[in-house]
């Protein structure tokens, strides 16, 4: 009866203390192995801060380049685009007969804003110009460009050169402010 009692006893502290001490210490322990799996990732996630800023500096300089036709608001970027456009056409000797702003458009996640311009010239003008439009900064893309050789007046020698009409659909990238988004 003695060890029968004792018996019971042990079972009863063993079911009352140790139990869920043991429960207690092992779920401790699944916690502490987590705390240190995410101690682990956020210590890898420090590891990277610089080349994470560097990224994150670059992303600014990128988006506040001159490769971005930049200004206050869309109105304003457009105008601009058509003043550059004229001056570059102007420049090369090409005549602008019209200039118009476009729909936006996105592609790939950029803005871009576009422009159609109809001008004349010398073979060589309209070379030069598509050749400027495309050379520089802010990035600039011929999109469409339609070529005809008007009829010419009478007594044009074939040692002259011919005047030709140009369509030209030109688009730009914008910063991402910029746009109003």
């Amino acid at each position: 009866m003695f060890v029968g009692v004792n018996l019971c006893l042990l079972i009863a502290v063993y079911l009352l203390t140790v139990r869920p001490m043991t429960v207690l210490l092992s779920d401790q322990t699944d916690r502490l192995a987590q705390a240190r799996i995410a101690l682990l990732r956020y210590r890898a996630i420090t590891a990277q801060e610089e080349s994470v800023r560097s990224a994150a500096t670059r992303a600014e300089d990128a988006a506040s380049s001159a490769a971005f036709l930049q200004g206050a608001s869309d109105g304003a970027i457009n105008a601009g685009l058509q003043a550059r456009l004229k001056a570059i056409a102007d420049r090369a000797g090409a005549r602008v007969q019209s200039i118009r702003a476009l729909e936006p458009m996105t592609d790939g996640g950029i803005r871009f804003l576009r422009a159609h311009l109809e001008l004349a010239g010398p073979i060589g003008a309209i070379y030069t110009t598509l050749q400027a439009i495309e050379g520089r900064e802010p990035y600039l893309f011929v999109d469409a460009a339609f070529l005809r050789l008007p009829p010419g007046p009478p007594g044009i020698t074939p040692a002259q050169e011919p005047s030709i009409e140009a369509q030209l659909d030109v688009y730009g990238p914008v910063r991402h402010h910029a746009t109003g988004h």
